[in-house]
This record gives structure tokens, C-alpha cells and sequence, in this order.
């Protein structure tokens, strides 16, 4: 999964609207029209965005994408190889870390917490490691 990929996932996460292609580049006007648009077809083609409809834009009639379920799952997964093939360089705890920003609302930190310290739980349990 390249970074294009992401840009626009990214953008369509953000929206709670499916969105067409000058939507995506109203988002983000940084990116390139025939970027998105290849990117669109191939993030169609691997099944990680789908057609959500047909609108206007201006006069002109064009397809809505949303990001289907299968985007976050192949993010995470390409997220977890990339982690690990630096998790020599930086350990679990060191980004664990690294990803708690003391800088947020104290309430969203504190629930952050309680969600990854079930989740260590759980794994404990599941593994018989307590």
C-alpha cells in the first residue's frame, strides 16, 4: 500500500458522505486529478473502496466512493508488516509510547489507556501468560 493509497483512504475515512472525485480534491487540493483517479480505480479493483452511487458535480454526472471494511483491516495489516520489520530498531514499549501524546484532551488519553490495558489483558488471558 503506497502513500497515494492512504491519502485518499484517509480523506474518505474523514467523511461521513461518500464523495467523488472533485470532492476528494476539494479535501485535499494538494493531490493531482489523474493520481486520484488511478488510485480510485485501483483502491476499486483490490476491493478496498466501492461505489457508493452516482451524483453531479457541476453538470456533469460522476461516481461516489466510500472505503469499504476490508480498507482498515488492509491498512492495519500493512501497518503490522512495516512494524515489524523495524521492531529491532523500536521495541513495543518505545512506541507505545511514542503513540500517547500527552498533549490530547487528558479524558481521550485516559481512555486510550483503559482500551489498550483491556486489550493486554485479554491477550494475557487468551496466551495463558498471567
Amino acid at each position: 500500500m503506497n502513500q497515494r493509497e492512504i491519502d485518499v483512504l484517509n480523506v474518505l475515512w474523514e467523511s461521513d458522505n461518500a464523495m467523488s472525485l472533485a470532492d476528494i480534491l476539494s479535501a485535499r487540493p494538494e493531490l493531482i486529478k489523474s493520481t486520484v483517479a488511478a488510485t480510485l480505480a485501483k483502491l476499486l479493483k483490490e476491493n478496498l473502496v466501492e461505489i457508493s452511487g452516482i451524483a453531479y458535480s457541476g453538470k456533469v454526472l460522476c461516481r461516489t466512493y466510500r472505503p469499504t471494511p476490508a480498507s482498515k483491516e488492509k491498512v492495519l495489516k500493512t501497518f503490522t508488516q512495516e512494524y515489524n520489520n523495524i521492531r529491532c530498531i523500536i521495541p513495543p514499549s518505545v512506541f507505545l509510547a511514542s503513540i500517547l501524546d500527552p498533549d490530547n484532551n487528558p479524558d481521550t488519553v485516559k481512555i486510550e489507556i483503559a482500551q489498550i490495558r483491556a486489550i493486554l489483558d485479554s491477550f494475557e488471558k487468551e496466551h495463558k501468560l498471567i
